[in-house]
């Protein structure tokens, strides 16, 4: 596996965590619990960056799109994510959040602005600020030692054009992350034409992949209609161009995760129920279209499931003659909350996961 991808993850004072962990992460992750364990959690997580603004506009996102705030605006504004109390939301209790993952180790802090430091105030000085927050994120980079260095200070809410457009689609306001209810958007048709409409050969594999559920696919055809664009799909035996949206929300979620494999190239991919939508009977195909592209993309997976079916089709999948060499990097993680409210992580490798589905050992989590 590649060194860029996570082998440990801890995170600290987040949401419902004081502390949780992950360790023995491969390149395929299944992550199963209860309901209200924290798996979503885990997910909106592991979109940390090591750089503060990065940082804060992806853990609003993941927050955006699973439907927690409310805008009719094509820009998010600072003033809607005070009106949120967001920040409040995201650290449990007083104290900094703590994200350590495989060498990275880092600590973002939420610090009213008149318990900045002087150095920090003078770092404000120099820069541009129109107006004074109340309270500033702050995240510094631990060093070997155990020192902190290489801070970086932000406004907790953020500035009007600080916050990168979100409807249409640009790669610098891109967030890893993949809802469970996040269905067909317009973001789509600018992620096809920016990383598949001009390569052929990109084309025909991802036509390739959505046979799966359309089997007489012969073409994916961007369609404007008046003044909008509609991803269109045309059929072997038919004159009449569909819009993807006809096939079906299990359709749209698969063809939006093959298209997101292709920005996260050597990077890792978050996905909330990764199976919803998907018949049993595809399951196991899906399953190995998923795992042989995301191997060739070189993309870390991280996804949840509540579906048992789910997880029988990632054995699945993995046990054909043609899918045995991804075994190694496959992980099942069942998150298990102990009477205290602690959620602990339990990683089983493929054998070790092939061996209690077979007889019968719970590997979805609940109770300790």
């Amino acid at each position: 596996m590649e060194k860029q991808h996570l082998t440990y993850f801890k995170i600290e004072n987040f949401k419902r965590f004081d502390s949780f962990e992950m360790s023995n992460l491969g390149q395929f992750n299944l992550i199963v619990g209860d309901n209200n364990v924290g798996k979503t959690s885990v997910l909106e997580a592991l979109t940390f960056d090591e750089n503060i603004t990065r940082l804060a506009y992806n853990y609003w996102i993941t927050f955006w799109d699973r439907g927690l705030a409310q805008s009719q605006e094509a820009e998010f504004t600072y003033k809607e994510i005070q009106q949120t109390r967001f920040w409040e939301a995201i650290f449990k209790k007083a104290g900094p959040i703590r994200i350590t993952a495989n060498n990275i180790d880092l600590r973002l802090e939420l610090r009213p602005h008149q318990q900045l430091y002087d150095p920090e105030k003078a770092a404000i000085k120099e820069s541009v600020v129109t107006t004074i927050p109340d309270q500033w994120l702050k995240l510094s980079k631990i060093h070997n030692e155990g020192k902190f260095i290489d801070w970086q200070l932000i406004a907790a809410y953020f500035e009007g054009s600080a916050i990168p457009k979100y409807n249409g689609f640009n790669l610098d306001s891109y967030v890893p992350f993949i809802s469970a209810n996040l269905g067909y958007g317009s973001e789509l048709i600018g992620i096809y034409y920016q990383f598949v409409n001009s390569n052929k050969n990109i084309r025909k594999e991802i036509e390739s992949n959505l046979r799966l559920f359309i089997p007489k696919i012969e073409e994916i055809r961007p369609h404007k209609i008046g003044n909008s664009e509609v991803l269109g799909i045309i059929l072997s035996d038919s004159n009449t161009l569909y819009p993807l949206t006809y096939f079906g929300d299990g359709t749209v979620k698969y063809f939006r995760l093959l298209l997101e494999v292709l920005i996260t190239e050597n990077r890792r991919l978050m996905v909330d129920e990764i199976g919803a939508g998907i018949h049993f009977t595809h399951q196991k195909t899906y399953w190995k279209n998923i795992i042989q592209l995301f191997s060739k993309y070189n993309v870390q997976l991280f996804a949840t499931t509540h579906s048992l079916e789910c997880q029988q089709a990632f054995v699945e999948a993995l046990s054909d003659e043609d899918m045995k060499q991804f075994q190694s990097e496959a992980r099942n993680i069942a998150l298990l909350e102990n009477k205290q409210g602690e959620v602990k992580a339990f990683t089983y490798d493929f054998e070790q996961f092939e061996f209690s589905l077979s007889i019968g050992v719970n590997t979805r989590g609940g109770q300790l």
